[in-house]
C-alpha cells in the first residue's frame, strides 16, 4: 500500500501523517513484549501480521520462538531488521499456531474488516489482537489521532461483536497485557484493548 512508505515510518511526525520518526529497533520495548507473549500463549510457530520492520519478530526469535512477520508495506519489508530478512515478507498463505496483530486493525476500514478477519481465520486458530479503543469515532488516547491511516475508532463491545460475527470466540479481554503499552495504562487505563480469541477455521 502506498500510504505506508518511507515518509510514514521515518518522517511521519514532521509530515503530520503518523506518530513515527526514524522508526528503529528498541530492544527494551520489544523483548519484554515478546517474553509476555511467549509466557502466555502455547505455540510452536507464530506470525506478527502487520509487523512493519519486524522488530517484534526479531525479539521473539531472540528468545527462541519460531516467529515470522507479514506486512503490506513494501518499504517496511525491504527495510526490516537485518536479523529477520529471511522471516519477514509481504502477506502470503502460510499457516501458524498463533497470529499476533498489534496496532493494525484500526488501520482497516470498517467495511473491509470481515474480509481481513476471514483471511486471518485461514492462517491460524489462535489470535492475539491489540487495538486502540475509541468512543464516538475518537480514540480514548488522543495521541493516536495523529496517524491519518487510523480509520476505525471503536469501543471494546463493537470489536467483540465484529469478531463474533466472523466466527471468532473471545477467550479473554483486558485493558493491559504485561509490559505491552504500559506507558498508556496509567494515564489511559481503558485506552487499549487486548483480545485473545480462537477460531475453528
Amino acid at each position: 500500500m502506498t500510504m505506508f512508505t518511507k515518509d510514514y515510518y521515518e518522517d511521519g511526525i514532521r509530515k503530520h501523517i503518523s506518530g513515527y520518526e526514524n522508526y528503529k529497533w528498541m530492544p527494551t520495548r520489544s523483548i519484554p513484549e515478546a517474553l509476555d507473549i511467549k509466557e502466555y500463549f502455547d505455540f510452536k510457530t507464530c506470525v506478527d501480521y502487520g509487523c512493519a520492520k519486524g522488530f517484534l519478530v526479531n525479539a521473539l526469535r531472540i528468545i527462541g520462538c519460531d516467529a515470522y512477520g507479514e506486512d503490506i508495506s513494501e518499504y517496511a519489508v525491504e527495510n526490516c531488521h537485518p536479523n529477520v530478512k529471511d522471516y519477514v515478507s509481504l502477506p502470503n498463505d502460510n499457516v501458524y499456531d498463533l497470529l499476533i496483530c498489534k496496532d493494525v486493525l484500526e488501520h482497516i476500514e470498517e467495511e473491509d474488516l470481515p474480509g481481513v478477519l476471514q483471511t486471518f481465520a485461514r492462517k491460524s486458530n489462535q489470535f492475539f489482537f491489540v487495538i486502540p479503543l475509541g468512543d464516538e469515532d475518537r480514540f480514548r488516547i488522543r495521541e493516536y489521532e495523529v496517524d491519518i491511516t487510523h480509520v476505525t475508532k471503536k469501543d471494546e463491545e463493537w470489536w467483540i461483536k465484529m469478531f463474533e460475527s466472523q466466527g471468532f470466540r473471545l477467550t479473554k479481554f483486558s485493558y493491559s497485557f504485561g509490559s505491552m503499552k504500559e506507558k498508556w495504562v496509567g494515564p489511559y487505563p481503558y485506552g487499549n484493548g487486548f483480545f485473545i480469541l480462537e477460531h475453528d477455521g
